[in-house]
């Protein structure tokens, strides 16, 4: 398999100005097969960004840390000009105090310094030759400073937090679909982030979303939850390791009103991360399940299978409770799985819904609302299914507007099979010509 892995172009992305112009020279270096030199240069290029960074830390965020790195690196060079110490004591307190460097990454950079003081002594073999890189070596040292410290904004998870949440407040009214907000957060938040920073602002959305209930978080709870889907999905495998190996700080969560609802609204889409919770969590959106219409719907995680969970909503749709189930609530039970099994359960309950309609006004509502918006889904069986649901309540055949709704319905089954005769649902097909 090819490496589609493009140097040239990742470099486009390195974050410092001045980084992205010392680097052009180790790409021409490395363009030109001069790869002992391109790894010396990436050295000091590698050591020169990390002061850029915590320069900006310093700054921007006004770091103490980062100032305190700084001082005391001045303070070696000013002790010994000539000693390269003060470099590896450079990446060690940036790995060790800042969040700019993970483990994976600090080793990385000391492989490099020592790469670089093969490549720039003047260190011969037996044969008196000088050392020299290959270009597969080259160009993994390239890549790896690249991605682990190049193009990664200076950024620390608490300051970061503050403003990703500031400005989704501020935003809200201009990122109104998941789309925008997507393409806005991978802009300017996700594509600089590290996976401890990523996990330092999955904790805080999923605080501001599903547990916090003051008047700013009750604000902002929709735009929250949608940044905290967008992060999750773009490694839901590191963040299900979170969720479970902090099951405290995620199962703590309030105990009803919307943001257990809400995140009902997730566990649908992520219904592994329940299993991961607490019991008294469980316990809390249990009870949410029971007492409110939108997270009984989705809920479907408490059941055994979703079949289950069909067929329960089916019964309650259908009794005395005369549930009013919203559009986006609807909207929403249809991207709990895209498997044809599950989409023929909510056509189901959707008929089930409709027919059980309780007068005129409601039955017109109801077609408008989930009938007609999926009726392109439908099979012949799933329309016949319908059909004779409506032959049996007068409040959806007889009300006025049943005669242009249903021709919808007719055709439909039609359009699936032209042999269909409706004349043998006489009470259906009376009032349609």
């Amino acid at each position: 398999m090819l490496d589609e892995y493009s140097v040239e172009q990742r470099a486009t992305h390195i974050f410092d100005a001045r980084t992205k112009e010392y680097f052009s020279e180790v790409l021409s270096c490395y363009s030109a097969g001069n790869y002992r030199s391109a790894v010396v240069m990436l050295w000091s290029v590698a050591v020169c960004d990390l002061l850029f960074k915590l320069q900006n830390l310093v700054d921007l965020y006004g770091d103490d840390k980062a100032k305190a790195i700084l001082g005391e690196i001045g303070k070696l060079q000013q002790e010994n000009e000539r000693s390269p110490i003060w470099e590896t004591k450079l990446v060690e307190s940036v790995a060790e105090q800042t969040q700019l460097l993970d483990i994976a990454e600090r080793e990385n950079l000391l492989h490099l310094q020592r790469q670089r003081h093969l490549a720039a002594h003047p260190v011969v073999t037996a044969n008196f030759q000088l050392h020299r890189p290959n270009h597969d070596t080259a160009r993994a040292l390239i890549r790896n400073t690249l991605d682990g410290l190049l193009t990664k904004a200076p950024i620390l998870s608490k300051q970061i937090v503050n403003e990703l949440v500031e400005d989704l407040e501020q935003a809200s009214g201009i990122l109104i679909d998941d789309k925008k907000l997507k393409a806005y957060l991978e802009s300017k938040y996700f594509s600089r982030f590290n996976p401890e920073v990523e996990k330092a602002v999955f904790k805080a959305l999923w605080k501001f979303a599903f547990r916090l209930t003051d008047e700013r978080c009750e604000k902002n709870r929709t735009i929250n939850y949608s940044a905290l889907r967008l992060l999750f999905s773009r490694n839901p495998a590191q963040f299900r390791s979170l969720v479970e190996s902090d099951k405290d700080y995620f199962s703590t969560i309030a105990t009803t009103g919307a943001p257990v609802v809400c995140l009902i609204h997730f566990l649908s889409r992520e219904s592994t991360l329940y299993g991961l919770l607490a019991d008294h969590a469980k316990t809390a959106v249990q009870h949410a399940a029971e007492s409110d219409t939108s997270a009984r719907c989705l809920a479907w995680f408490t059941s055994n299978s979703l079949l289950e969970h069909a067929a329960k909503l089916g019964e309650w749709i259908a009794g005395k409770d005369y549930p009013q189930i919203d559009r986006a609530t609807w909207d929403s039970m249809w991207e709990v799985s895209d498997s044809a099994e599950w989409s023929k359960q909510v056509i189901r309950l959707s008929n089930r819904y409709y027919v059980a309609s309780g007068n005129y006004n409601t039955a017109d509502r109801r077609f408008s609302e989930v009938i007609r918006p999926n009726l392109s889904r439908y099979q012949l069986d799933d329309c016949i299914d319908l059909i004779e649901g409506i032959q049996g309540n007068g409040q959806t055949w007889e009300r006025g507007r049943a005669q242009v709704d249903h021709r919808e319905v007719r055709a439909r089954a039609l359009e699936l099979d032209p042999t269909f005769n409706p004349a043998l649902y006489a009470v259906f097909n009376r009032h349609l010509d």
